[in-house]
C-alpha cells in the first residue's frame, strides 16, 4: 500500500485528505493519505520515520514550512528562493523539499488576465513568504504587513518589498491586489482589514477557504472588489503535488468534486457559515 501524508500541527480539520484520497481512488492505486499531527520539536524524527515507513510523499502546512526547508536532504532552487517547503517528494537517501504554493497561488490570477502592478500582501509565515515569491517573480511591487521584524527584513531583502509594522496595515494603500496569508479571518466574525482600508476595484484574495467567503471577502465585495477565496490554491496546490509525487496528470476533475463536497460537508457543519 502507497502512503502519503500531511505534516502540521492543529490540522485535524485540513481537506487535503479528501483531495488526495480522490485522487489515489479515482487513480486505481492502493493507497492511504494520513494526517500527522506534529509538534515542532518532532518534526525532524517525524520526517525520517516517515520516510523510513516508505511514504512516498507528503504535505507540509502551517506551522512547518520554514522549519522542514532546513531538514530536507535535497531543497528544489524555487523551494529555497522561498524558503519554504509544503511538498516533500522521496528519493533514495532522504526527502526533496518542493513548494507548490507559490504557483498554486498564481493560478486563479492568471486566469483573470488582468494587470497586477502593486500588491499588499498580510503575513510573514510560510504562506506569505510564497505569495511574494511569486509575485516578485512576475514584477509586481511588494508591501507586506507583519508582526515579525525579522521575517519582515528577509522579505525587504529577498523580494525588494516595502515592509510595515502590523499596526499600520490598515493605511490607505493604491495597490491593485489585497492578499490575506494570515490565519485571521478563520472565525466568521474577524478580518485583518476593515472596509474602508480595501481600495475599490482591487482584487482581494484570502488564502483562508473555511469559510469559503470570509468576512474580508464580504467587505471586499461591498467595496466592488474582485474576490478570490483560498479555495482555488488549496485545489492548484494540490495538483501540483500529485505531479511530483508520481510524475503524471493528476485527476483534476475528482480532485476538484471531492474538494467542493469536503466544503459542502463543512458548510452544513458550521450552520451555514
Amino acid at each position: 500500500m502507497e502512503l502519503l501524508g500531511l505534516f502540521g500541527r492543529d490540522i485535524e480539520g485540513s481537506l487535503s485528505p479528501a483531495l488526495h484520497g480522490a485522487a489515489l481512488h479515482a487513480t486505481g492505486r492502493d493507497g492511504q493519505y494520513m494526517v500527522w499531527d506534529i509538534a515542532a520539536e518532532d518534526l525532524g524524527a517525524a520526517l525520517r520515520g516517515a520516510h523510513l515507513l516508505g511514504a512516498r510523499g507528503a504535505n507540509v502546512t502551517k506551522p512547518h514550512k520554514q522549519a522542514a526547508a532546513q531538514m530536507v536532504m535535497r531543497l528544489h532552487p524555487w523551494a529555497k528562493r522561498i524558503g519554504a517547503v509544503n511538498v516533500l517528494r522521496r528519493t533514495k537517501g532522504g526527502w526533496e523539499g518542493h513548494n507548490t504554493d507559490a504557483d498554486g497561488f498564481w493560478q486563479p490570477l492568471a486566469a483573470l488576465s488582468r494587470p497586477i502592478r502593486s500588491a499588499l500582501v498580510l503575513g510573514t509565515g510560510g504562506a506569505a513568504l510564497a505569495v511574494c515569491a511569486v509575485l516578485a517573480r512576475e514584477g509586481i511591487a511588494l508591501r507586506v504587513a507583519g508582526r515579525n521584524r525579522e521575517m519582515l527584513g528577509r522579505m525587504g531583502r529577498e523580494f525588494g518589498a516595502e515592509t510595515i509594522d502590523w499596526r499600520q496595515r490598515g493605511q490607505r494603500s493604491d495597490v491593485d491586489l489585497v492578499v490575506n496569508a494570515t490565519t485571521v479571518g478563520t472565525m466568521p466574525s474577524d478580518s485583518p482589514l476593515d472596509e474602508t482600508d480595501l481600495p475599490e476595484g482591487a482584487i482581494v484574495y484570502d488564502l483562508i477557504y473555511r469559510p469559503q467567503t470570509t468576512r474580508l471577502l464580504r467587505l471586499a465585495q461591498l467595496r466592488g472588489c474582485r474576490t478570490i477565496g483560498g479555495a482555488g490554491m488549496l485545489l492548484g496546490q494540490a495538483l501540483l503535488s500529485w505531479r511530483l509525487w508520481y510524475d503524471e496528470e493528476p485527476p483534476h476533475s475528482a480532485m476538484a468534486t471531492a474538494l467542493q463536497q469536503a466544503l459542502a460537508r463543512t458548510l452544513v457543519t458550521e450552520g451555514g457559515l
